[in-house]
């Protein structure tokens, strides 16, 4: 690998931090005006509309999804790093491009699978009032939720 690809690396794995941290910053900024302005003090249907809300804004499920993929970013390109310095031989012959657009994807991916999944199936709105990840299905589910 020439310096233009390592650095061409570098940049991609960054902009997917970056635009997992942004989603996250953006989605927290909507939720907190959404709060203020008093969207979710009072849900007047348990509609598709509502429940949807209730799920990836109350819940707090769209910031949740930024987090966690950045965090995974950060892990998969700390890992990409390390496989590169510590074992460079084995990088060199092993190493292919697609490699590193699967871990990004595995970085928006684990977001959607930790907390956006979980979420729709338990969270309810009950008498007006949501409650996102209350509503486990098993109680043995409640216990090893994270």
């Amino acid at each position: 690998m020439d310096f233009f690809s390592l650095s061409f690396l570098a940049r991609v794995g960054s902009a997917a931090h970056t635009t997992l941290e942004l989603v996250a910053c953006i989605m927290l900024a909507i939720r907190e005006t959404m709060d203020t302005a008093g969207v979710f003090d009072y849900y007047s249907d348990s509609g598709p509309g509502s429940m949807a809300v209730c799920i990836l804004f109350d819940g707090a499920t769209l910031m949740t999804l930024g987090l966690h993929g950045g965090t995974t970013s950060v892990v998969i390109i700390t890992l990409d790093r390390y496989w590169k310095i510590v074992h460079a031989l084995h990088h060199r012959k092993h190493y292919r491009r697609w490699m590193l657009y699967v871990g990004l994807f595995v970085s928006w991916l684990n977001g959607v699978a930790v907390h956006l999944l979980p979420a729709i199936g338990t969270t309810r709105i009950v008498d007006g009032i949501c409650y996102p990840n209350s509503f486990w299905p098993q109680p043995r589910m409640a216990m090893v939720c994270s």
